[in-house]
C-alpha cells in the first residue's frame, strides 16, 4: 500500500474564536482603509502635493491591513509579520510624533496621520500598535502551551507530594495501631 493513500486529512475540531480578537481585527481593518483610501486618493489627484508624507500614510494603511490579516490567521509566519507590522508602525509613530512636537513641524508633516501623536484622529495610530502588540503577546500559541505545561507539571509536582504525604500519614497510622497491638 502507498504511503500517501495511507494519510488522513487533518481536520481542525476546534471552535472559531470570537470575541476581543475579532474586534480587533475590524478595529485595525477600518483604521487601515481610514487611512489607506485618502492617502491614495491625494497621491493620485495631486502628486505634487508633499508625496514623501503622503506615501508614509498610504504605507501605515497598507501596514494596518497587513496587521488585520496577520492577527486575524494567527499562525507562525503570519505572527513574524505582524511583529515587523507593528515594528514599523511603532517607529513611524515615536519618529514623526517626535518630529512634530515643535510648532513649525519639518516638512509640513502636519498632513501625516502620526502627526502630534495622531491627534487627528484621536490618537489611534500611537495607541493602536501598543494595543496589538500586547494582544499579539497574550494570545500567542506558543507562549499559552508553556503556561500549560508549567501548570501541568506544578499539578503532577503538588499531586505527587501531597500523595506521598498522605501515603506517610497512612504508614505512620498503620505503623501506630500495628505498634500499638504488640504493646498490649
Amino acid at each position: 500500500m502507498d504511503e500517501r493513500s495511507s494519510v488522513r486529512p487533518v481536520q481542525d475540531t476546534r471552535r472559531p474564536a470570537y470575541g476581543w480578537g475579532r474586534i480587533l481585527v475590524g478595529v485595525f481593518a477600518v483604521f487601515g482603509a481610514i487611512v489607506l483610501v485618502p492617502s491614495l486618493t491625494t497621491l493620485l489627484r495631486s502628486p505634487d502635493e508633499e508625496p514623501a508624507v503622503w506615501s508614509l500614510n498610504l504605507l501605515g494603511g497598507v501596514l494596518y491591513l497587513l496587521l488585520a490579516v496577520c492577527v486575524a490567521h494567527n499562525g507562525r509566519r503570519m505572527r513574524n509579520i505582524g511583529w515587523m507590522c507593528l515594528g514599523a508602525l511603532a517607529t513611524m509613530a515615536v519618529l514623526i510624533g517626535v518630529l512634530t512636537l515643535p510648532t513649525p513641524s519639518p516638512a509640513d508633516l502636519s498632513v501625516s496621520v502620526w502627526a502630534h501623536w495622531g491627534r487627528s484622529r484621536w490618537y489611534l495610530p500611537a495607541i493602536l500598535p501598543v494595543i496589538a502588540a500586547a494582544w499579539m503577546w497574550m494570545s500567542d500559541p506558543r507562549r499559552i502551551v508553556a503556561n500549560a505545561e508549567r501548570i501541568t507539571e506544578l499539578s503532577d509536582t503538588l499531586t505527587e507530594s501531597i500523595s506521598e504525604k498522605a501515603r506517610a500519614v497512612q504508614e505512620g497510622r498503620t505503623h501506630k495501631t500495628s505498634r500499638g497491638g504488640r504493646d498490649r
